[in-house]
């Protein structure tokens, strides 16, 4: 089995065996909805603990914050959920996302880099968000054999870690679709979560027929070649009757009357960077080069070049593009934010400083301006200084992995080495690497005050974990 086959049969069977297979039947002795959230919470922290370890996350700000932005815009419109939302973003091409019992949502980058607009995106993650409202995970537990979910999750496990021919022998793509019929979500689950996914996303101001195109977009995909069929079409069957109902429902909604939400230039950030992290840079940096060709007269196009060459590291292509988009169009605060960045790592930080003053203009709450404000300080020695933007930035985004990581890195500076490594497991948690926010927690309060607020703090993320110190 390839390395990308075994991935892809991890993400159709692990998952759905971890979310039913950790805690037994624990569910069936469940009485009260108290039990049943405390119930699904545990599953979620035991999931989250034991996937940290099996996958590469991206914690890069441009799709990880959009990401999180995104979930936080459509969960903001649920009434009376008692659940806490937590979104991640898995480093793999695969299309694929999950929903795990307690409000964990998981991206992987592939179906980020593939989805063509924002609303397609809102539409998957509104459906997931629904799945963990609608109780389906556990609604579905009562009808499926734990013991034999949980031995073939085991076996898939192994394959896809690297267990050796021996556990990858005679397992393939096909098998295992046809092994986790059971697995899927029902009819009726499915059309819950279309027609409350449907809802949630006009609450949030989004188009449902957003939903709709990412729907007929993985169908076709399935009728072309089946070969190629995303692996989200396996956990989550889309029939053609199923999504001409959607559709219905879609168009028979009242127009959306609120102002659609402006992220349309970050997910233009977040979808160009994680094709750039699934996909070869040549190919891609060719495709955007192409699209500038084509449209010489968008400021959008050079600016999403000159952010690739930036990525790159290629500087001077990054300065030449970013400059172009910034003289087109000086009214986004993302063409100053980095073109200022471009102007830092090229050494002129007389003039990233004055766009980077810019963009506080432009936007004063926009936390990666503090973050690389802070690094624009801390290269000329102002640490204090740096720490103030760092801290300000984690204030205007408690949930960035960016800003927690900064803050750790200028805390080992002035020598709070408690504090660094707090700061380290709020980045790694923030980002999905429990296992490892668990550890840095551990040596925090090996060097905080055991009775001080920081102790306190870390204890309590310990304890919201599910670990005990």
């Amino acid at each position: 089995m390839s390395r990308k086959s075994a991935w892809m049969v991890f993400a159709l069977l692990v998952f759905p065996a971890w979310l039913v297979g950790i805690p037994g039947c624990t569910y069936l002795k469940t009485r009260t909805p108290g039990e049943r959230i405390t119930y699904e919470e545990e599953v979620g922290q035991q999931f989250s603990l034991e996937a940290s370890t099996h996958f590469r996350w991206l914690d890069e700000p441009e799709v990880l914050d959009f990401v999180k932005d995104l979930g936080h815009r459509l969960s903001a419109h649920l009434v009376g959920t008692p659940y806490e939302y937590r979104f991640y973003v898995i480093r793999d091409p695969t299309m694929n996302a999950f929903a795990v019992p307690g409000g964990y949502i998981y991206f992987f980058a592939g179906l980020i880099a593939q989805v063509e607009n924002v609303d397609g995106l809102a539409g998957v993650m509104a459906h997931e968000i629904s799945h963990v409202e609608d109780n389906h995970f556990i609604r579905g537990q009562k009808k499926m054999d734990v013991a034999n979910v949980a031995a073939l999750a085991a076996t898939i496990l192994a394959a896809a870690m690297g267990g050796g021919q021996g556990a990858a022998a005679g397992v393939t793509l096909a098998q295992a679709a046809q092994k986790t019929a059971s697995l899927h979500y029902s009819r009726q689950f499915e059309r819950e979560a279309d027609r409350d996914g449907l809802k949630l996303m006009r609450e949030a101001g989004f188009d449902p027929e957003g939903m709709v195109s990412v729907f007929k977009r993985f169908y076709a995909i399935a009728r072309v070649n089946a070969a190629d069929l995303p692996p989200y079409f396996y956990t989550h069957p889309l029939p053609a009757e199923r999504i001409y109902e959607v559709e219905g429902w879609a168009k028979a909604m009242p127009a959306v009357h609120r102002a659609k939400p402006k992220l349309e230039t970050q997910f233009e950030l977040a979808r160009i960077t994680a094709r750039l992290r699934t996909e070869r840079f040549d190919a891609l940096a060719i495709s955007q080069q192409g699209r500038v060709a084509r449209n010489p007269g968008s400021a959008k196009e050079k600016f999403l070049l000159g952010y690739l060459y930036l990525k790159r590291g290629d500087l001077p292509l990054a300065r030449r593009y970013l400059q172009e988009a910034f003289d087109m169009d000086s009214s986004m605060v993302e063409h100053a934010i980095y073109l200022a960045r471009a102007y830092h790592l090229s050494g002129n930080l007389v003039r990233a400083r004055e766009l980077f003053d810019l963009a506080v203009e432009m936007e004063p709450r926009n936390p990666l301006t503090e973050v690389y404000y802070g690094d624009l300080t801390a290269q000329t020695g102002g640490w204090l200084e740096a720490l103030h933007h760092y801290q300000r930035a984690a204030v205007l985004n408690p949930r960035s992995s960016i800003a927690h990581a900064r803050l750790a890195k200028a805390y080992e500076r002035i020598q709070e080495r408690g504090k660094s490594y707090f700061e380290l497991a709020l980045s790694d948690k923030c980002a999905g690497r429990y296992s490892k926010a668990v550890y840095y927690l551990q040596k925090a309060l090996k060097h905080l005050d055991h009775d001080g607020r920081d102790a306190k703090l870390a204890k309590a993320e310990l304890a919201g974990m599910g670990v005990e110190e």
